[in-house]
């Protein structure tokens, strides 16, 4: 081999290893930055919620059709009002519509059987997205998912914090937030 052809590859061998390394730094950042410090405020202010539901929570799965969820306990119809704040009930896919699950302190969403809510949905990511709850006010972030998390029909970019009536998609399951 010539010469001036072994000091191209030389280069290109360094290159890759310098973008190896940049890549390694990124994921590890990534890792471990903490998501809660960057919420995005909402313009009105939302009351403090208390959840009375939440020392009681256990997860319980369903195994079904396309859309089958996995979730904290479903609540019970004659609950009191206070249950009604820090629920999602579905609206799409119509298999499983009214479903509805009541949150406690933090959920994580996607199609990952760890996850607090199970969606079986190809379009949602392993670990997709998360609902916690910060000081009484439940707030939601996309945890890097490929598909994106949809909130009132826009791409949620930052943690941003839940108000009754916000709807939320995750691949083709559509959910209500009270």
């Amino acid at each position: 081999m010539s010469e001036p052809l072994l000091n191209v590859m030389k280069i290109m061998v360094l290159a890759g290893l310098y973008l190896f390394f940049v890549r390694v730094l990124w994921s590890v950042y990534n890792e471990l930055r903490d998501p809660r410090t960057r919420v995005q405020p909402r313009a009105e202010p939302v009351p403090p919620v208390t959840n009375a539901a939440a020392p009681n929570m256990r997860t319980t799965t369903r195994r079904g059709g396309p859309a089958a969820a996995a979730v904290a306990a479903p609540v019970a119809s004659n609950a009191p009002v206070a249950v009604l704040i820090g629920q999602l009930m579905v609206l799409e896919p119509p298999e499983n519509v009214g479903l509805t699950w009541a949150l406690g302190n933090e959920i994580t969403i996607g199609r990952a059987a760890t996850c607090g809510l199970h969606i079986d949905d190809t379009y949602v990511s392993s670990v997709h997205a998360r609902i916690f709850n910060r000081t009484g006010v439940f707030v939601i972030e996309d945890l890097d998912s490929r598909n994106g998390t949809v909130l009132n029909g826009n791409q949620l970019t930052t943690a941003t914090e839940l108000r009754p009536g916000d709807r939320i998609q995750f691949g083709t399951t559509l959910l209500e937030f009270s």
